[in-house]
């Protein structure tokens, strides 16, 4: 085996046995992959610690069942660590001009090879000790459920390894020396690795082999950037902060009248929690594009780059709360094809959000990044008919609908409003749906599906009449954008 003087996350470069052009490059996880694991356990295990001693004035008030906790999670520390460790003498990949090929050997052995044209997104996270040690996870998207993931490389690797698969995902040639060896991508061109065991006699910048061609020669356009203010506003500014305010004030209460520390930790540790939630995942957040495909960047301890292909995304939807028409903000959420419902798993919640707080302009502007041909401003609003009163007496105002040249838009919501777009071309099938008071009102609704996701889009309480000619006409304008595309 030869060393890779660059390190590739620390990790020795393992080569075939034959040296030469076909050699593969075999590649491992960085080593510091079990402390990385480790530090959460080890987080938990410090949080314990401070809070006894603040609830307790001091290291006297520690009890014994407190230290068999605490060395309960320096033991799962361990255990993390220990797997951490595994993963990376167990984990190799390849990722070269003819295949991408992750292998796992422990009690079993899986080889995944992933098709380069299957590749749907690539997305980088950094959570708080991965980014501290400079490792980041990749998680490589293939349209399916799960993806596959890599845990953890360098930062630097990692998004030399994105770029290299967005690049073969085009349809072109990612840089890699007549050697084999691969080479990074740089403002000023292609450095190879250094060292004195280096492959390359010098180490300035190297012309890559044969019909290489750069990782990409477009810059990154912005094309919106969220200021920590109107994040802020927009996260304690909404009546799910006097909801939050209310539940906190309720166990302060029961906290004074049981004199229960605990319940006071309780509340302060929700709130802390909960405010973090609202800001924490999506501070710094900016998207920008790049070779046609969105990049949205956020996080302020943990952080994460997300790569997002506006021919994956279905659905949008544009909410907002009765407080944020005080302040003009909006949140966007996305449907996109192969990521089922992320607001259902915590962990991955912020995959959905398009847009944390913006201006109807920052609104206009990333709905003109993922769909360039619509105008919501082009699409007449319709309204409920008389009788529609009788079911909505109160949201009655509030219930629109229209459908443009492109997308289908439905608007409903008396303290949330919330506008549903959905491409006809993105459409999947439409149902048609009477109750028994909606029959007897000579009234029903229209359901647009698509592809599961946090988006849905219904036309609530049409004329019966009007709601089957609207069905008739959606799918043929589906069927005509489908082939048009």
């Amino acid at each position: 085996m030869i060393d890779d003087p660059a390190g590739f996350d620390g990790a020795a470069a393992e080569f075939a046995a034959t040296a030469g052009p076909a050699a593969k490059v075999v590649e491992r996880p960085s080593p510091l992959t079990g402390l990385a694991r480790a530090a959460i356990s080890l987080g938990a295990g410090a949080f314990l610690v401070i809070r006894e001693v603040t609830e307790h004035g001091g290291f006297g008030g520690f009890t014994g069942s407190t230290l068999w906790i605490g060395l309960g999670l320096l033991g799962v520390a361990l255990i993390a660590g220990l797997s951490g460790v595994l993963t990376w003498r167990t984990t190799t990949f390849v990722a070269d001009d003819d295949e991408f090929r992750i292998e796992r050997r422990l009690v079993s052995q899986t080889s995944t090879r992933i098709d380069y044209t299957k590749v749907q997104s690539v997305d980088l996270t950094q959570p708080l000790a991965a980014r501290i040690l400079g490792l980041a996870k990749v998680h490589i998207d293939v349209g399916g459920a799960g993806g596959q993931d890599l845990v953890y490389l360098s930062l630097p690797r990692a998004e030399a390894l994105r770029a290299h698969l967005i690049a073969k995902a085009r349809g072109t040639r990612a840089p890699v020396s007549p050697a084999g060896h691969h080479v990074e991508a740089t403002a000023s061109g292609l450095v190879p690795p250094e060292g004195e065991n280096s492959p390359f006699p010098t180490p300035h910048a190297v012309p890559a082999g044969p019909g290489a061609v750069s990782l990409s020669d477009e810059p990154e356009e912005l094309i919106v950037a969220i200021p920590p203010r109107n994040l802020l506003l927009g996260a304690f500014f909404s009546t799910s902060t006097l909801w939050a305010i209310g539940g906190v004030g309720a166990m302060l209460a029961i906290s004074v009248l049981t004199q229960t520390t605990m319940t006071l930790f309780a509340a302060v540790i929700g709130t802390v929690g909960w405010a973090w939630r609202q800001t924490g995942g999506n501070w710094g957040f900016r998207m920008t594009r790049q070779d046609g495909a969105l990049r949205l960047r956020r996080g302020a301890l943990s952080t994460k780059s997300q790569s997002l292909r506006p021919g994956r995304i279905q659905a949008i939807a544009i909410r907002q709360d009765i407080l944020h028409r005080v302040t003009g903000l909006y949140q966007m959420s996305v449907t996109v094809l192969g990521y089922g419902n992320p607001l259902e798993d915590e962990d991955h919640a912020t995959n959905a959000v398009l847009l944390p707080y913006g201006t109807w302009d920052d609104v206009l502007r990333v709905l003109h990044a993922v769909w360039p041909e619509v105008d919501l401003a082009d699409i007449v609003a319709h309204g409920q008919p008389p009788q529609a009163r009788w079911l909505t007496p109160i949201t009655f105002p509030t219930h629109t609908w229209g459908i443009g040249e492109h997308v289908v838009v439905a608007q409903h919501g008396l303290f949330t409003q919330v506008r549903s777009i959905v491409p006809h071309r993105r459409m999947q099938s439409a149902s048609i749906h009477q109750g028994p008071l909606a029959r007897r009102l000579g009234l029903a609704r229209i359901a647009i599906h698509t592809t599961t996701g946090p988006v849905n889009l219904e036309l609530y309480h049409l004329d019966a009449a009007v709601a089957r000619r609207v069905l008739e006409d959606q799918v043929a304008l589906a069927r005509a954008a489908r082939t048009s595309a």
